[in-house]
């Protein structure tokens, strides 16, 4: 498909590729890996994603929701597919035909689950989700032994895995991650895994997989970090020497008008900006319509020219503005950077999510499907 539009994001599956190569290094080579491909590989392309994914020697691939799934099995993916958030009575039927594997933390979905795949004389994948802390999703401790056993007796259930999700693993201060590692070491003691195959157990999320390397049992499950973000600046400190992640994407556009005003115009709607100085003003063909939240306005920068400079105004639907005062060599077509490199400047994703007082996950997935995709190597 041609792309006609300014604004765009570029995607380097190179780079993706050896972020997942460099997170492949930090394991054993027993270790497998699961890439977490959910949310449109978090704004950057599902199949895309995916593809190179098992390309560089993923094993597995994690979704959110069960139309993802469907998703990349319409697209030929054969590749184990997880979903991570579980399914409901009335998405079996299409988990077991596009032979997905789910997520499990009820006996009543236990039950179905099984019940179903013996009507159809087949058997589907599950891994038992454990709650050790975060509350939001799983089995609790005290129930997780009775769910295992009851899997356990179906012939038409394949025990697949056994996992548990961390809530603060990218904090300062490491005392829940290390209690919520504890617990589940303690529940895999008390169980009995010893059936063949053997479960796949896993927890280390990307965060995890820098910092707690007790956290790494038979497979990992980084997400952020395959994009070349980090999680939170907390974990630099923790950063295995010689490990390096490179940013995948470039969000990028182009200027449509300059224009000078003088001292004292407003800019925008609401005029929640003023012009101290008589100032060159582009507008730039992108807004909170393709993700760019009114959260930034008047807060983030941009790169024209290889220089860093101001955003202004409120943030419209379809532009922004920004003030190229110290760029007076600008032109209409000139090339902007929201996301990337231009000359010896960068702006990350961490960037503009501080910014936006929010983080790299939002940005990335809030960047709207209007907003074209261009793949390189």
């Amino acid at each position: 498909m041609s792309i006609h539009r300014a604004t765009f994001v570029q995607i380097n599956l190179d780079l993706f590729k050896n972020n997942l190569k460099a997170i492949n290094a930090l394991t054993d080579p027993d270790v497998k890996l699961l890439a977490v491909v959910k949310a449109d590989a978090y704004g950057h392309g599902a199949l895309p994603c995916a593809q190179a994914a098992l390309e560089a020697g993923a094993d597995w691939l994690g979704v959110g929701i069960i139309e993802e799934g469907i998703e990349l099995r319409n697209e030929g993916v054969t590749a184990p597919l997880l979903i991570l958030t579980g399914v409901l009575p009335d998405e079996i039927d299409d988990l077991i035909q596009q032979r997905l594997s789910t997520v499990v933390f009820t006996p009543a979905i236990v039950e179905t689950l099984a019940q179903r795949a013996r009507l159809r004389d087949t058997s589907v994948g599950v891994h038992v989700k454990v709650d050790t802390g975060m509350g939001r999703l799983g089995v609790l401790p005290k129930d997780f032994l009775p769910l295992l056993k009851s899997i356990q007796k179906h012939k038409s259930l394949r025990l697949e895995g056994i996992t548990t999700h961390f809530s603060s693993a990218d904090e300062p201060d490491p005392e829940y991650t290390q209690f919520q590692i504890k617990r589940f070491k303690m529940l895999l003691s008390e169980s009995n895994l010893s059936v063949n195959p053997r479960p796949l157990v896993h927890c280390a999320n990307s965060s995890a997989i820098i910092r707690f390397k007790d956290s790494v049992f038979d497979m990992v499950r980084p997400g952020l970090i395959l994009y070349g973000a980090l999680p939170s600046p907390h974990l630099k400190p923790f950063l295995a020497p010689g490990f390096n992640l490179s940013p995948v994407m470039q969000w990028k556009t182009r200027i449509i008008q300059i224009n000078r005003l003088p001292e004292g115009s407003s800019i925008s709607y609401g005029r929640r900006y003023m012009t101290s100085q008589e100032s060159l003003i582009a507008t730039l063909p992108l807004g909170y319509a393709d993700g760019l939240s009114r959260k930034l306005s008047n807060r983030m920068k941009v790169l024209v020219g290889g220089q860093l400079v101001p955003q202004v105004g409120t943030i419209c639907m379809d532009m922004c503005l920004v003030d190229i005062s110290s760029v007076p060599t600008a032109r209409v077509g000139d090339e902007v950077i929201l996301l990337g490199k231009q000359g010896d400047q960068e702006i990350l994703s961490e960037n503009m999510a501080e910014w936006a007082e929010t983080i790299p996950y939002e940005i990335f997935c809030g960047i709207s499907k209007r907003v074209p995709r261009v793949y390189c190597d």
